[in-house]
């Protein structure tokens, strides 16, 4: 019964053996294997060996995998030190097929009741997927930490107690100081900022406005708390700040929450810009000299224009034969084109150099509408065109404006207007507005002239810019007029656009604030911003009645003109009619 009982146990014990997913290996003390089961037949890949007397190592020849070397028998280790035993992280085996096996072993003593050394139990399993995946893991470990060590931006990975557990490459650049210097400090010890001298990061005096330790401080109270930013910082003993940009994140690793610093110096960058400030602003300062200079010779240019044209006024009132008259009509004729030059430049230089004021009175809009009508129109019909207006009913008399710089504006776009035109005629109209809720005035001038295309339209508003350089030799001009007309209408509070189809006319749009008054100033009508307002064009030869002369002239000089005025002090006339003229 004693012998059927232990035939009983023991194959229930087999049984067991067999159905469990870890191999088992029983030996005896010479390493012979006493048993093996179906799974550690399966992991080692031999034949079915339960019936023949084998040694341990000829079924389970155990190597390194990653260096080839041999591995001592586990089991006479076990043996000898009548301890369990393991194998080392890479054992395992080469089945006859070529394919690698990682194994995980526990090697166990086993006794007698004696005490007597028995055997051993080696219980197998394969980790090779396992392996695999912790191999992949550490490639892909090695991958990462190579391209953290090879960022060109630094990185810095804090704990949650804010102090440094790694930095690439290039962040010990940036702090100028390697990893092993850096590790465990706060980051601006580990930076050696003037501000943690000497009571440490986070404890000076300063530390409490420092844009770093306010950043880390909220991502170590807050998950998923993101930020970017730029700071100076001081280093002891440096000169100047080193300029960092920072961008504040987060990481999980091990379970383990950390801050990561992305830092780029740009203190180049920085010092760059700072340098094209300097630049820009002495380029401002040498533009805003240029245009006093500008604006200087421009009043010299000017005083003996109007000297010349004034002394050619007063010649064209003596007795002069046809031939001289023509030639001192075509002098003052160009002097005064010139004048028109001079005057868009001395525009110009204020305009560039802000110095440009405007003055705001009462004035009559519907006087100052007919007059400058009646000044082209008559322009109009030397060219043979006519001059048309249309003026709504609701457009108020009396507006608080410039009179000069209106009459500027109107001045320049219908000599334009007029000088682009051949066929046709020009039409200006005005009407009250509304653009963005504000009433505004507002005023076209239209032609039928040669119009623009597209692209051409583009150019305009700009200075010293023509559409084409046939264009500005056939007609003449700056190439300022319109820049000028824009600067002043933004001075105004207004602005300007213009639609225009090539071959068909032009129309300019502008606008400005309506601001009405209740009456005009007395002397509203003084200002004028035109030499000879009748020869607006300097091609125009009118004839001016006798009669009218003193009054389109607009010398005022006492006297009677002509030779009875010989006696008149010359440097005084030049200076009178220099006066008037500027008025």
């Amino acid at each position: 019964m004693q012998n059927l009982s232990r035939h009983t146990n023991r194959g229930v014990l087999h049984g067991i053996l067999d159905d469990i997913g870890d191999g088992v290996v029983l030996t005896d003390a010479q390493e012979r294997v006493l048993y093996i089961n179906d799974a550690a037949i399966s992991i080692l890949g031999c034949t079915d060996i339960r019936d023949e007397p084998v040694l341990f190592s000829d079924i389970c020849p155990l190597v390194d995998l990653d260096t080839d070397v041999p591995i001592g028998s586990p089991i006479k280790r076990a043996i000898q030190s009548e301890h369990s035993v393991g194998l080392i992280r890479d054992a395992g085996i080469r089945r006859s097929d070529g394919t690698q096996i990682y194994l995980s072993a526990t090697c166990s003593p086993m006794r007698f009741w004696s005490g007597r050394m028995r055997g051993c139990s080696v219980i197998l399993r394969d980790v090779t997927r396992i392996r695999n995946l912790e191999r992949r893991v550490d490639d892909e470990r090695q991958y990462l930490r190579a391209i953290f060590s090879a960022a060109s931006v630094g990185l810095c990975i804090l704990d949650l107690k804010g102090t440094v557990i790694e930095l690439n490459t290039s962040a010990e650049k940036i702090l100028r100081i390697s990893q092993g210097g850096a590790l465990g400090r706060k980051f601006g010890d580990a930076f050696h900022c003037e501000g943690s001298i000497p009571a440490g990061c986070g404890a000076g005096p300063k530390c409490s406005s420092c844009l770093i330790g306010c950043n880390v401080e909220n991502a170590i109270l807050h998950e998923r708390y993101t930020n970017k930013f730029t700071v100076p910082l001081k280093r002891v003993g440096a000169k100047q700040p080193v300029w960092l940009t920072l961008f504040i994140s987060e990481s999980w690793s091990d379970r383990e929450r950390n801050i990561i610093l992305s830092i780029v110096d740009i203190s180049a960058r920085k010092n760059y810009e700072d340098e094209l400030e300097r630049a820009r602003t002495e380029a401002e300062a040498a533009s805003k000299a240029k245009g006093q200079f500008l604006a200087n010779m421009s009043h010299e240019i000017r005083t003996p224009i109007n000297g010349m044209t004034g002394m050619t006024d007063l010649t064209l009132r003596t007795d002069l034969n046809a031939q001289q008259r023509e030639n001192l009509e075509s002098a003052k004729s160009c002097s005064t084109y010139l004048l028109r030059i001079i005057n868009d430049i001395l525009d110009f230089s204020k305009l560039e150099s802000n110095s440009m004021e405007l003055e705001s009175r009462r004035i009559d809009l519907h006087k100052l509408l007919n007059e400058v009508t009646d000044v082209y129109r008559k322009i109009a019909e030397d060219k043979k065109l006519y001059l048309r207006t249309e003026f709504s009913q609701d457009l108020p008399q009396y507006i608080w404006a410039d009179a000069v710089r209106l009459r500027q504006v109107f001045h320049n776009l219908l000599t334009n207007a007029i000088k682009f035109t051949s066929k046709g005629g020009v039409t200006i109209a005005a009407r009250s507005g509304k653009r963005a809720q504000q009433k505004m005035l507002e005023f076209f001038v239209m032609d039928t002239g040669i119009g623009m295309a597209v692209e051409d339209q583009k150019k305009l508003f700009r200075p010293f810019s023509q559409v084409d350089a046939s264009i500005t030799r056939r007609f003449g001009g700056t190439g300022l007029g319109l820049m000028i007309v824009r600067e002043l209408l933004t001075l105004m509070g207004g602005s300007i656009r213009v639609r225009s189809v090539q071959g068909s006319g032009s129309t300019f749009v502008f606008w400005i604030p309506c601001k009405e008054a209740d009456y005009a100033d007395a002397d509203d009508s003084g200002g004028t911003v035109f030499l000879r307002p009748h020869l607006g064009m300097e091609d125009t030869h009118d004839t001016v009645k006798e009669d009218d002369k003193v009054d389109e002239i607009s010398l005022g000089i006492p006297g009677k003109a002509g030779a009875e005025n010989d006696d008149t002090d010359i440097a005084d006339l030049l200076k009178y009619c220099e006066d008037k003229l500027d008025d």
